[in-house]
């Protein structure tokens, strides 16, 4: 288990939308830790889960490596801060994939536990739901900031490096989560 600490000092000279999501992400944690619903609602589909981290750790790692080959590929002088980079990038990713993730996985068991209630839709979710018969149910709060730098710069910086490779992990994330919607009944 995690333990969960006190917002410290440091967070005062933080910009609030930062320390908004750092409460979001230690409240998520929270809930999965005391909730039973949500923490029975994952167990119980693991097999659906597990590869869905699969493919977030393979983006982590891409992401990672793409800043490194990026950065330092034909400027040597940016190769130790290359190197320096990357396991913020490698952790961080990770850590904004797993926040959206599981704040998708959380509102899949509320809507669950109240009896499947479908929020709006969208018109590509209404799409989704006819033509591909899977429910995504409501889109979860994106940390915005964090996802702009420790997403959508490494993805630039992959798509420079590997266009193939960034279109190809792309289109695993769009559909990953209809796969999963699909096959979670």
């Amino acid at each position: 288990m995690i333990a969960i600490t006190a917002p410290s000092k440091f967070s005062a000279y933080l910009n609030p939308a930062v320390t908004d999501t750092l409460n979001d992400a230690r409240g998520l944690l929270q809930r999965f830790q005391q909730g039973e619903g949500f923490q029975r609602y994952v167990h119980s589909r693991t097999a659906l889960i597990a590869p869905m981290g699969l493919l977030l750790l393979i983006t982590s790692v891409a992401f990672a490596a793409a800043s490194v080959v990026f950065l330092a590929g034909t400027r040597v002088w940016l190769g130790l801060p290359a190197l320096l980079l990357a396991p913020f990038i490698l952790i961080g990713s990770m850590a904004v994939q797993l926040y959206v993730l599981f704040s998708w996985l959380e509102g899949r068991a509320l809507a669950l536990a109240l009896g499947h209630r479908v929020a709006k839709r969208g018109p590509a979710a209404a799409w989704i739901a006819k033509n591909l018969r899977a429910e995504m149910g409501a889109v979860p709060r994106v940390p915005w900031i964090f996802a702009a730098v420790l997403l959508l710069g490494p993805l630039a910086m992959l798509t420079a490096v590997s266009a193939k490779a960034a279109i190809a992990l792309v289109l695993l994330h769009v559909c990953a989560p209809i796969l999963y919607a699909r096959l979670d009944r």
